[in-house]
């Protein structure tokens, strides 16, 4: 796939890191037992990686303390621990953030104390009753691996699960109706999957009334445009989820998805998250190797960040954005592949289209390329088992004439195409072998051909049906191609 254009992340990373919210800004006194370095670094979540915001000495009082004049925005921070980078969750709402935390670095959970800050009280009492009701569980679980074919065991060792189910979703449902509003019940609330109701029905019925409940109700306990969610361990996961797992992978329902998405973020609150997963899914699909998925970055950039909905991008990144998109739309799978019109040996001229076949492989090399050169033989293996299958490759040698060098002379440029057919052993019986020195095909800017080889499978209608896929890889996919365009005639 070609290098698109990826937005930094900086830029934005930067403006909410350093928001200043008024008031008198934070505060935050740390002492730690059994800590022997002399700094402690705070860092904090952001979407799916973690970054340091400010690193505190040891005072001689015995306190570490962070301070500023201006509030973080709220989220989940850390108090990372050298030398091994292991770190305590610290809760920071919008407004009070100046308290006092007081712990035991080897016991950090059981030991806190959090003075001033109601949050971080709820939030570690809540752990507490995690941390006492975890081991419990494990050696439950274990005893119903071992329990395997005896009933009655089984079914006592999951009751008993499933009353401490019951605890901890008793635990979290009273922590988020006594603080409502507080932080710490906002993010216990997240971590929670929504209530399922029952289903009935056929087996295969049921599990696709269940499936479609979820995808509807994943986000009922999250508000995804909460800024505090994306600085936690819990926003990223969720979204990723729902793209990946919950929507099927083909690009209209992943896009679907992303504006589901976009829609529930945008003009919330600051529009942060807005901001940073319309970032992240335009970079994420640039550098997506999954075929086809450059869909998802045309669709991006042209429904947002071209029709004016990214207003915080730079001017010439937005350029380079929509000129990739520009460039990519034509050529998505499903798209009628461009007609183009080329020259073969004799200088005489042969257009795309014309080619009578059932499919055709349109292939594009250059003399000088290395990728090429490896690719030959697998192209010539692959011409050879189709050619009587009614599969054509239509192969452009993408020599061309420049002003810049003398040697490139159309003399020059059709001598090194056909000498380099005879070295690669593209012979006229298995390649429709062309040319165009001149690029008045204007191949080049259709197809999008800024590295060789590139590889487009097409259908009778010249739908493009396959695309930059390795001459390795051919045969296997085109047996895949037909495959699946037979069972599409028969209904299947």
């Amino acid at each position: 796939m070609k290098r698109l254009f990826i937005l930094a992340l900086f830029s934005i990373l930067s403006c909410s890191t350093l928001l200043a919210n008024g008031g008198p800004g934070y505060k935050i006194r740390v002492k730690l037992d059994n800590y022997a370095a002399n700094e402690l670094v705070l860092g904090f979540h952001y979407g799916e990686k973690q970054y340091v915001k400010d690193t505190a000495t040891l005072a001689a009082d015995g306190f570490f303390t962070f301070e500023a004049d201006t509030l973080f925005p709220p989220g989940v921070y850390l108090l990372v621990l050298k030398p091994d980078n292991n770190f305590i969750q610290l809760l920071l709402d919008e407004k009070n953030q100046q308290f006092t935390i007081t712990t035991d670095a080897k016991d950090s959970v059981n030991k806190m104390k959090a003075k001033g800050s109601q949050d971080n009280e709820i939030f570690y009492e809540y752990l507490r009753f995690l941390n006492k009701q975890r081991p419990e569980a494990d050696t439950l679980r274990a005893q119903m691996g071992r329990a395997k074919g005896n009933v009655a065991d089984s079914t006592r060792l999951a009751n008993k699960i499933n009353d401490i189910d019951k605890a901890v979703k008793k635990t979290q449902n009273d922590l988020i109706t006594k603080y409502p509003n507080s932080l710490a019940a906002r993010i216990v609330k997240a971590a929670m999957d929504p209530e399922m109701p029952e289903f009935k029905g056929e087996e295969r019925e049921v599990a696709r009334k269940k499936f479609d409940w979820i995808r509807a109700h994943y986000f009922d306990n999250i508000d995804i445009a909460d800024p505090a969610m994306l600085r936690s361990p819990v926003l990223h996961g969720k979204i990723e989820y729902f793209v990946t797992k919950l929507t099927p992978q083909h690009p209209d329902t992943v896009n679907a998805a992303l504006d589901y998405l976009f829609a529930k973020m945008k003009g919330k609150h600051n529009g942060e998250n807005y901001k940073y997963y319309l970032i992240h899914y335009l970079n994420h699909y640039a550098k997506s190797n999954i075929v086809g998925f450059d869909a998802c970055y045309v669709h991006i950039a042209n429904e947002y960040y071209c029709k004016g909905q990214a207003s915080w991008t730079k001017k010439e990144d937005l350029e380079k954005i929509c000129d990739n998109a520009r460039r990519l739309a034509p050529i998505l799978i499903g798209k009628i592949a461009p007609n183009i019109t080329v020259m073969d040996r004799k200088n005489q001229p042969h257009s795309l289209w014309d080619v009578d076949a059932d499919y055709t492989v349109l292939f594009f090399w250059a003399t000088d390329c290395g990728h090429c050169k490896k690719a030959a033989p697998h192209m010539v293996e692959f011409a050879k088992k189709f050619k009587d299958r009614g599969v054509k490759v239509f192969a452009v040698c993408t020599g061309i004439v420049t002003s810049k060098e003398e040697s490139n002379t159309p003399e020059k440029v059709h001598e090194s195409c056909w000498k380099g057919l005879e070295e690669k052993e593209f012979s006229d019986d298995l390649f429709f072998n062309t040319y165009d020195p001149y690029i008045r095909s204007k191949y080049k800017m259709l197809y999008d051909v800024q590295t060789t080889p590139q590889i487009f499978i097409l259908n009778r209608n010249h739908e493009i049906l396959m695309k930059r896929i390795g001459a390795e890889q051919l045969g296997e996919v085109m047996e895949q191609v037909m495959k699946f365009q037979e069972d599409k005639k028969k209904g299947k």
